[in-house]
Protein backbone atom coordinates (compact mmCIF):
# COMPACT_ATOMS: atom_id res chain seq x y z
CA UNK A 1 0.00 0.00 0.00
CA UNK A 2 1.21 3.89 -1.26
CA UNK A 3 -0.49 6.48 1.61
CA UNK A 4 -0.58 9.70 -0.51
CA UNK A 5 -0.68 13.11 0.82
CA UNK A 6 -1.27 15.55 -2.09
CA UNK A 7 -2.23 19.22 -1.32
CA UNK A 8 -4.01 21.69 -3.77
CA UNK A 9 -6.76 18.83 -5.69
CA UNK A 10 -9.84 20.74 -6.07
CA UNK A 11 -8.60 21.19 -9.30
CA UNK A 12 -5.28 21.76 -11.91
CA UNK A 13 -1.87 19.70 -11.56
CA UNK A 14 -3.20 18.42 -7.85
CA UNK A 15 -6.20 17.19 -9.70
CA UNK A 16 -4.67 15.35 -12.20
CA UNK A 17 -2.50 13.79 -9.98
CA UNK A 18 -4.84 12.32 -7.64
CA UNK A 19 -6.96 10.87 -10.71
CA UNK A 20 -4.33 9.60 -11.75
CA UNK A 21 -3.22 8.17 -8.45
CA UNK A 22 -6.72 6.70 -7.43
CA UNK A 23 -5.96 2.86 -7.73
CA UNK A 24 -7.14 -0.13 -4.69
CA UNK A 25 -3.71 -0.11 -3.79
CA UNK A 26 -3.16 3.22 -3.36
CA UNK A 27 -4.52 5.59 -0.06
CA UNK A 28 -5.34 8.55 -1.30
CA UNK A 29 -5.03 11.60 1.03
CA UNK A 30 -6.68 14.57 -0.39
CA UNK A 31 -6.15 18.57 0.83
CA UNK A 32 -7.99 21.54 0.06
CA UNK A 33 -9.84 24.54 1.14
CA UNK A 34 -12.79 23.41 -1.13
CA UNK A 35 -13.94 19.46 -1.60
CA UNK A 36 -13.49 17.82 -4.71
CA UNK A 37 -16.46 15.79 -5.08
CA UNK A 38 -15.91 14.22 -8.71
CA UNK A 39 -12.35 12.79 -7.19
CA UNK A 40 -14.31 11.10 -4.12
CA UNK A 41 -16.84 9.62 -6.34
CA UNK A 42 -14.02 8.12 -8.52
CA UNK A 43 -12.42 7.21 -5.94
CA UNK A 44 -15.53 4.79 -4.22
CA UNK A 45 -16.09 3.72 -8.59
CA UNK A 46 -12.95 2.08 -8.28
CA UNK A 47 -12.32 0.97 -4.67
CA UNK A 48 -9.24 3.65 -3.86
CA UNK A 49 -8.84 4.25 -0.33
CA UNK A 50 -8.94 8.50 0.04
CA UNK A 51 -9.47 10.53 3.10
CA UNK A 52 -10.21 14.36 2.01
CA UNK A 53 -9.91 16.98 3.91
CA UNK A 54 -11.18 20.27 3.88
CA UNK A 55 -8.51 23.08 5.12
CA UNK A 56 -6.55 26.35 4.09
CA UNK A 57 -3.15 25.94 3.79
CA UNK A 58 -2.52 29.61 4.23
CA UNK A 59 -3.85 29.14 8.01
CA UNK A 60 -0.50 28.15 9.23
CA UNK A 61 -1.17 27.35 12.88
CA UNK A 62 -3.83 24.66 11.92
CA UNK A 63 -1.49 22.28 10.00
CA UNK A 64 0.36 20.83 13.21
CA UNK A 65 -3.50 19.62 14.20
CA UNK A 66 -4.30 19.06 10.62
CA UNK A 67 -0.96 16.65 10.09
CA UNK A 68 -2.14 14.52 13.07
CA UNK A 69 -5.49 14.24 12.04
CA UNK A 70 -3.77 12.59 8.72
CA UNK A 71 -1.81 10.21 10.04
CA UNK A 72 -4.66 9.12 12.80
CA UNK A 73 -6.21 7.61 9.50
CA UNK A 74 -2.90 5.78 8.29
CA UNK A 75 -2.31 2.44 9.36
CA UNK A 76 0.98 1.14 8.38
CA UNK A 77 1.18 -3.08 8.12
CA UNK A 78 4.34 -3.67 7.01
CA UNK A 79 8.03 -2.33 5.78
CA UNK A 80 7.05 -2.83 2.02
CA UNK A 81 4.34 -0.03 1.98
CA UNK A 82 5.22 3.76 1.29
CA UNK A 83 4.62 6.60 2.41
CA UNK A 84 4.41 9.79 -0.21
CA UNK A 85 3.83 13.53 0.51
CA UNK A 86 3.38 16.12 -2.61
CA UNK A 87 2.98 19.63 -2.00
CA UNK A 88 1.25 21.39 -4.56
CA UNK A 89 -0.49 24.23 -3.63
CA UNK A 90 -0.08 27.16 -4.71
CA UNK A 91 -1.24 30.57 -5.95
CA UNK A 92 0.63 32.68 -8.14
CA UNK A 93 -1.29 35.95 -7.26
CA UNK A 94 -0.73 38.73 -6.24
CA UNK A 95 0.77 39.84 -9.40
CA UNK A 96 2.15 43.45 -9.12
CA UNK A 97 5.43 45.43 -8.40
CA UNK A 98 6.09 44.82 -4.35
CA UNK A 99 5.24 48.36 -3.91
CA UNK A 100 1.49 47.99 -4.96
CA UNK A 101 0.42 45.45 -2.83
CA UNK A 102 -1.73 44.79 0.05
CA UNK A 103 0.53 43.37 3.19
CA UNK A 104 -2.24 40.80 3.34
CA UNK A 105 -1.97 39.74 -0.10
CA UNK A 106 1.67 39.23 0.43
CA UNK A 107 1.37 37.30 3.89
CA UNK A 108 -1.14 34.78 2.29
CA UNK A 109 1.32 34.52 -0.98
CA UNK A 110 4.54 33.69 1.29
CA UNK A 111 2.02 31.42 3.24
CA UNK A 112 0.78 29.10 0.78
CA UNK A 113 3.89 28.80 -1.34
CA UNK A 114 6.48 28.46 1.14
CA UNK A 115 5.61 28.21 5.16
CA UNK A 116 2.66 25.51 4.07
CA UNK A 117 4.95 23.37 2.65
CA UNK A 118 7.44 23.94 5.20
CA UNK A 119 5.35 23.39 8.50
CA UNK A 120 3.69 20.13 6.43
CA UNK A 121 6.96 18.55 5.52
CA UNK A 122 8.14 18.99 9.39
CA UNK A 123 5.35 17.37 10.70
CA UNK A 124 5.29 14.71 7.78
CA UNK A 125 9.19 13.74 9.07
CA UNK A 126 8.72 14.10 12.75
CA UNK A 127 5.72 11.46 12.33
CA UNK A 128 7.46 9.28 10.16
CA UNK A 129 10.94 9.29 11.56
CA UNK A 130 10.75 6.01 13.03
CA UNK A 131 9.01 4.56 9.79
CA UNK A 132 11.48 2.49 8.39
CA UNK A 133 9.20 2.31 4.95
CA UNK A 134 9.94 3.77 1.61
CA UNK A 135 9.19 8.10 2.01
CA UNK A 136 9.53 10.41 -0.48
CA UNK A 137 8.64 14.34 -0.34
CA UNK A 138 7.86 15.47 -4.03
CA UNK A 139 7.50 19.59 -3.75
CA UNK A 140 6.43 21.52 -7.21
CA UNK A 141 8.28 24.46 -7.77
CA UNK A 142 8.26 26.68 -10.55
CA UNK A 143 11.07 28.01 -13.18
CA UNK A 144 9.88 31.42 -11.44
CA UNK A 145 12.59 30.33 -9.07
CA UNK A 146 15.71 30.53 -11.23
CA UNK A 147 14.06 33.14 -14.34
CA UNK A 148 12.93 36.25 -12.56
CA UNK A 149 10.13 38.23 -14.34
CA UNK A 150 8.89 41.82 -12.81
CA UNK A 151 5.48 42.07 -10.68
CA UNK A 152 6.46 38.25 -9.39
CA UNK A 153 8.38 38.73 -6.59
CA UNK A 154 6.10 37.11 -4.20
CA UNK A 155 5.97 33.57 -6.14
CA UNK A 156 9.19 33.86 -7.55
CA UNK A 157 10.68 34.68 -3.48
CA UNK A 158 8.63 31.65 -1.91
CA UNK A 159 9.01 29.41 -5.06
CA UNK A 160 13.35 29.88 -4.53
CA UNK A 161 12.69 29.12 -1.01
CA UNK A 162 11.37 26.46 -1.93
CA UNK A 163 14.12 25.04 -3.70
CA UNK A 164 16.30 26.10 -0.82
CA UNK A 165 14.32 24.14 1.96
CA UNK A 166 14.44 21.07 -0.17
CA UNK A 167 18.19 21.28 -0.58
CA UNK A 168 17.95 21.35 3.34
CA UNK A 169 16.18 18.55 3.83
CA UNK A 170 17.57 16.28 1.45
CA UNK A 171 21.37 17.27 3.57
CA UNK A 172 19.30 16.41 6.50
CA UNK A 173 17.36 13.34 5.70
CA UNK A 174 21.11 11.82 4.28
CA UNK A 175 21.92 12.05 7.92
CA UNK A 176 18.42 10.13 9.20
CA UNK A 177 18.28 6.27 10.52
CA UNK A 178 15.43 6.04 8.32
CA UNK A 179 16.04 8.68 5.41
CA UNK A 180 13.17 10.12 3.17
CA UNK A 181 14.09 11.25 -0.38
CA UNK A 182 13.14 14.72 -1.66
CA UNK A 183 13.17 16.45 -4.60
CA UNK A 184 11.66 19.64 -6.14
CA UNK A 185 10.63 20.07 -9.49
CA UNK A 186 10.10 22.73 -12.10
CA UNK A 187 6.93 21.33 -14.06
CA UNK A 188 6.60 23.89 -16.98
CA UNK A 189 4.23 25.84 -18.06
CA UNK A 190 0.57 24.51 -17.98
CA UNK A 191 -2.83 25.32 -18.59
CA UNK A 192 -4.00 26.18 -15.05
CA UNK A 193 -5.93 28.83 -13.31
CA UNK A 194 -2.60 30.06 -12.46
CA UNK A 195 -1.79 30.95 -16.08
CA UNK A 196 -5.81 32.46 -16.44
CA UNK A 197 -5.23 35.03 -13.69
CA UNK A 198 -1.40 36.20 -15.17
CA UNK A 199 -3.09 36.68 -18.87
CA UNK A 200 -5.81 38.23 -17.05
CA UNK A 201 -3.34 41.28 -15.59
CA UNK A 202 -2.79 44.44 -17.33
CA UNK A 203 0.29 45.28 -18.70
CA UNK A 204 0.62 48.29 -16.31
CA UNK A 205 0.76 45.68 -13.66
CA UNK A 206 3.02 42.83 -15.53
CA UNK A 207 4.78 43.68 -18.94
CA UNK A 208 4.77 40.46 -20.23
CA UNK A 209 1.58 39.21 -20.43
CA UNK A 210 1.32 39.89 -24.24
CA UNK A 211 4.18 37.18 -23.98
CA UNK A 212 2.06 34.57 -21.72
CA UNK A 213 -1.27 35.01 -23.66
CA UNK A 214 0.36 34.24 -27.21
CA UNK A 215 2.18 31.22 -25.23
CA UNK A 216 -1.82 30.11 -24.72
CA UNK A 217 -3.08 31.15 -28.17
CA UNK A 218 -0.63 28.78 -29.83
CA UNK A 219 -1.07 26.17 -27.62
CA UNK A 220 1.98 26.02 -25.80
CA UNK A 221 0.76 25.42 -22.64
CA UNK A 222 1.09 21.77 -21.21
CA UNK A 223 -1.87 20.29 -20.13
CA UNK A 224 -2.60 19.21 -16.49
CA UNK A 225 -2.76 16.09 -17.04
CA UNK A 226 0.16 15.51 -19.13
CA UNK A 227 2.21 17.53 -15.98
CA UNK A 228 0.93 14.90 -13.95
CA UNK A 229 2.03 11.95 -15.68
CA UNK A 230 4.82 13.35 -15.73
CA UNK A 231 5.30 14.29 -11.92
CA UNK A 232 3.81 10.50 -11.24
CA UNK A 233 7.23 8.81 -13.34
CA UNK A 234 9.56 11.19 -11.48
CA UNK A 235 8.01 10.20 -8.14
CA UNK A 236 7.77 6.45 -8.66
CA UNK A 237 11.16 6.13 -10.38
CA UNK A 238 13.87 4.50 -8.89
CA UNK A 239 16.25 6.96 -8.86
CA UNK A 240 13.89 9.60 -7.56
CA UNK A 241 15.92 12.23 -4.97
CA UNK A 242 19.28 11.28 -6.56
CA UNK A 243 18.60 15.21 -8.46
CA UNK A 244 16.96 17.12 -5.68
CA UNK A 245 15.86 19.82 -8.05
CA UNK A 246 14.44 18.86 -11.14
CA UNK A 247 14.38 21.89 -13.82
CA UNK A 248 12.51 19.70 -16.76
CA UNK A 249 10.14 16.88 -16.95
CA UNK A 250 10.68 15.77 -20.54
Amino acid sequence: MKHIIITGTSRGIGESLANQLIDPSHHLICISRTANQGLIERAKQLDCQMDYFHYDLTDISGIDQLVENIFSRIELRSSNEAMYLINNAAMLTPVSPIEMLETEKIIENIHLNLLAPMVITSNYLKLTKHMNVDKRILNISSASAKYILPSQSCYSTAKTGLDSFTKSIDIEQKLATYPAKVAAVYPGMIDTSLQSEIRSVSTELFPYVNEFIQLSEEGKLQSPEYTASKLIEILVSDDFGENVIIETIG
